[in-house]
């Protein structure tokens, strides 16, 4: 280097030159100005920073600590008994609120060790934990790590949404500390132990302890613990029932950190390892599964609920039905769990049903989703097959046509409905509780399926002779159960200048007509012509009245259908022949109303429904009035005794109880229906297909159910009486005029004596002496008044029936003459005029010395000793 004066004057008159100074200068202005510019830009960037982060803290929900709080709960029923016997819930709501003093300890260590082991030492933000998941989330270029503390997670569920991006991260990292500021840890852990998801619709710890290992949360184990802990952050992946291996792993790590955490001491991590929690939880799943389908039951209470919240408190019906699945409601119902199990019991067996030779058939309904190149196509069949195997048969050729073109099964759905179908109802008739009911015969799959009891419209047949001939004969219109109507040819003429000759269900017996009949007798052996007589006499509109009165609902005043008008006022009305039908239920409780002595009481399937804060919802209080008088209601009664013990209904009758009911069986036996009742319950059971048809079984097997079912019912309860009411008397009267008895007279028919001791209601006791029977002598040879020259010994003294209305022969078509069960002891009018023609001055025939006719003609006997005058 050249350090000689001359150079360094050189260089120093360099430095000193304008240029040099010039250069230096705009040089270090330029530094100054960008670290100047950098200064500027980090204080504007810090300052836009903190603006998006103060925009972002604004506009963070306003922090309100009910919000926190989860919401959807499960709502629960119980029985009669206060038994919990359904859990309702659906989506986020399937929760059960538990109080963190409820929850065990080691539950509460087994979240926070896998999900937040410093909860209680941070704010609310866990740094540490904000920095691990940085890095990993750096190194694998997404969100996929987070780091959420407990507290934070309580807002995420209950506040912010489940997005993961910057703002709702730091919203929810915002609101943490102030939640922390405001709420002790123990609250925010309670919060959280009953918001989190814990798969297959569970949240929280209590409904998940329910829904995996059927406990309370207070009676988990360590191991059971880390398996409900394990699900938290891939519900779908550690699912213990389908993926238990999954869960298995990932519970081996949960209680690997209580370990280490010294959460639990190396003795409790031993045992909860070789704890074998999966086998029970698969156990637990599969009854669990088995019972998923709401009852009958419960179902009906779901309806009813939802209706009574509409009408009563004005709710949607979405709102109703949000209201009962999320709400946290306690419902309490009126059902009797040990008849529920006799009644499910009883239908399960297939022999309570006519078997594959008597009637059965089956309904097949079919659905399969094929997929094809452009898109998937929906097929559905729906058919009668008279077998299982038949039906399963006709799947596998429908399949192979429905692939035949190309395609893959993408999903399918079977269902078999037996033929024919039954429903049954049980009540308790002084309260209007239904105690069981079933809705169908077969598998129930599915909820708010079709309930046969409630939902289906039937013809009752011959169960409405009582309800709207009977009932208001006696109530109003005079009648009583001596009245006598003749079961004869009668024809009735109807608007629109039409006839109807009503016929009875023996019409192809021996005899198609049983002549005089008391009222009671019509009811025992449900004579479909004394029914349609009586309500004629009553009055059509009387009857549908009353009806009414009984809570029926599908009656119609008037109605058209089409270009037709229909109505239920007309003469068929008491042999049940109806525009729609009515419900199982609707008839039981009409029935109901006799049993309970005249007061109809709507039938109820709930008592009370309670919020989630325990106040009082819903309390049911059913609609209840008096439909006719007592004295009515036991007559009633009383005569459908006869009906079980000795008349249509004797299949329904057992030892050891006193029944009252009547028989129902409509047109070729499509609809077979008993409501029978003791002086404990009433019980109504109907039986057919689904689509009406002949039924062509000849057993009784409706009222074979009906007795099985009932009889299991009363096995603990003694027999008593039905009780008679002030007002009711008793009087002897003959049976063939309705009047009182007479002797030597009434109780000389040749079939037997006719008289009888009935019951009346006060005050409608005939008062007139039996105007029916009358005596005749006759002469036994001819069988016609006798003569002069009739011998002593040839002349009887008979007793007869003598009609107030004579049969009018005449009339009846030779071909085929009605053939009526009394007519042969009837005194014919024309023998009033008509005397002996064989006993004469001169006799027409050769006599013996008693008078009697001399036959030659072998072929003809006489036998002198019989009685020839009918015979």
């Amino acid at each position: 280097m050249n350090f000689s004066k001359h150079k360094n004057r050189k260089k120093i008159k360099r430095i000193n030159s304008t240029s040099t100074k010039t250069t230096k200068l705009i040089g270090n202005s330029f530094i100054q100005l960008i670290v100047f510019a950098i200064i500027l830009i980090g204080i504007i960037a810090f300052t836009a920073g903190l603006g998006i982060v103060n925009g972002i803290f604004d506009s963070a929900p306003t922090l309100n600590f009910d919000d926190l709080v989860p919401k959807g709960y499960t709502s629960f029923i119980y029985d009669q008994d206060g038994t919990l016997i359904q859990e309702l819930s659906t989506g986020d709501a399937n929760r059960i609120y538990v109080e963190i003093d409820l929850i065990p300890q080691h539950i509460s260590d087994a979240f926070i060790a896998i999900e937040d082991e410093r909860f209680y030492e941070h704010n609310g933000i866990d740094m540490r934990g904000i920095f691990r998941a940085v890095f990993v989330n750096l190194r694998s270029g997404d969100l996929s790590e987070g780091a959420s503390t407990i507290t934070q997670q309580v807002i995420k569920n209950n506040i912010l949404s489940t997005e993961k991006n910057f703002k709702r991260k730091i919203q929810e990292q915002y609101l943490a500390v102030q939640v922390e500021k405001s709420l002790s840890k123990d609250k925010i852990l309670e919060l959280y132990l009953n918001t989190v998801g814990l798969g297959r619709g569970t949240n929280g710890v209590q409904a998940a302890s329910n829904r995996y290992f059927n406990k309370d949360v207070s009676e988990l184990s360590i191991a059971e613990a880390a398996v409900i802990a394990s699900i938290t952050q891939r519900p779908t992946a550690y699912d213990p029932v389908t993926h238990p291996e999954n869960n298995k792993t990932r519970q081996r790590i949960v209680l690997q950190y209580m370990l280490d955490q010294d959460k639990i001491s190396q003795a409790q991590y031993d045992i909860a390892i070789n704890e074998n929690v999966y086998e029970s939880i698969k156990i637990i799943n599969q009854a669990f599964e088995a019972q998923s389908d709401y009852s009958y039951f419960v179902d009906e209470t779901i309806r009813r609920v939802a209706t009574d919240l509409k009408e009563q408190k004005g709710y949607s019906s979405n709102q109703a039905i949000n209201l009962i699945y999320r709400g946290g409601l306690s419902i309490y119902v009126t059902q009797d769990l040990a008849m529920q199990t006799i009644l499910d019991n009883t239908f399960n067996k297939e022999e309570s049903f006519p078997s594959f030779e008597d009637d059965y058939n089956v309904t097949l309904m079919y659905t399969a989703s094929i997929k094809d190149d452009e898109n998937i196509q929906q097929h559905y069949e729906e058919i009668v097959l008279q077998s299982d195997e038949e039906a399963l048969d006709y799947v596998e050729t429908l399949k192979a046509e429905w692939l035949s073109t190309g395609g893959e099964l993408v999903a399918e759905n079977l269902l078999l409905i037996p033929q024919p179908q039954a429903a049954m109802v049980i009540m308790d008739y002084y309260t209007g509780h239904v105690k069981a009911i079933i809705g169908g015969r077969g598998e129930k799959i599915g909820n708010q399926t079709l309930n046969r009891a409630t939902q289906s419209t039937r013809q009752p047949g011959s169960t409405f002779k009582i309800l709207a001939a009977y009932l208001p004969a006696f109530d109003s219109a005079g009648l009583t159960l001596a009245t006598v109507y003749d079961d004869a040819p009668y024809t009735l003429n109807i608007p629109g200048g039409q006839k109807y000759s009503p016929s009875n269900w023996y019409s192809r017996s021996k005899y198609n007509f049983w002549g005089l009949s008391t009222l009671r007798e019509g009811i025992k052996w449900s004579m479909n012509i004394l029914a349609v007589k009586t309500t004629f006499n009553v009055g059509i509109d009387t009857a549908f009245d009353y009806l009414l009165d009984l809570g029926f609902t599908t009656l119609v005043d008037q109605e058209k259908i089409g270009s037709q008008t229909f109505t239920d006022k007309n003469p068929v009305l008491p042999l049940g022949g109806l525009t729609h039908g009515v419900t199982l239920l609707e008839l039981t409780a009409a029935y109901a109303t006799i049993a309970n002595h005249g007061v109809y009481i709507e039938p109820s399937f709930y008592t009370k429904v309670l919020s989630h804060d325990t106040s009082i919802l819903l309390l049911n209080e059913p609609e209840t009035h008096t439909v006719m008088k007592e004295t009515t209601a036991f007559l009633l009664t009383n005569a459908m005794e006869d009906v079980v013990s000795s008349g249509t209904g004797t299949p329904a009758n057992f030892s050891g109880m006193h029944i009252s009911g009547k028989t129902g069986t409509t047109s070729d036996n499509k609809d077979l229906t008993f409501i029978g009742y003791t002086p404990y319950y009433i019980t109504g059971i109907w039986m057919g297909h689904d689509e009406p048809e002949k039924m062509i079984h000849n057993k009784s097997y409706h009222k074979l159910l009906w007795k099985d079912v009932m009889s299991q019912v009363h096995t603990t309860l003694g027999d008593t009486s039905f009780s008679v009411p002030d007002g009711i008397v008793r009087a002897n009267i003959c049976q063939e005029s309705g009047l009182i008895a007479v002797p030597g007279l009434c109780d000389l028919d040749p079939r037997g004596s006719r008289t009888r001791y009935e019951y009346f209601a006060q005050g409608t006791v005939p008062t007139e002496p039996c105007n029916v029977h009358v005596k005749a002598k006759i002469c036994e040879v001819s069988g016609l008044f006798p003569t002069e020259f009739c011998p002593e010994e040839t002349i009887v003294e008979k007793i007869f029936t003598s009609r107030i209305e004579p049969l009018v022969p005449e009339s009846w078509d030779p071909s085929d003459p009605p053939r009526i069960k009394d007519y042969e002891f009837e005194l014919p009018p024309t023998i009033s005029y008509e005397f002996c023609n064989i006993h004469t001055a001169t006799p027409a025939v050769e006599l013996d010395e008693f008078g009697n006719p001399i036959v030659h003609d072998e072929s003809l006997p006489i036998d002198i000793d019989s009685d020839t005058s009918d015979e």
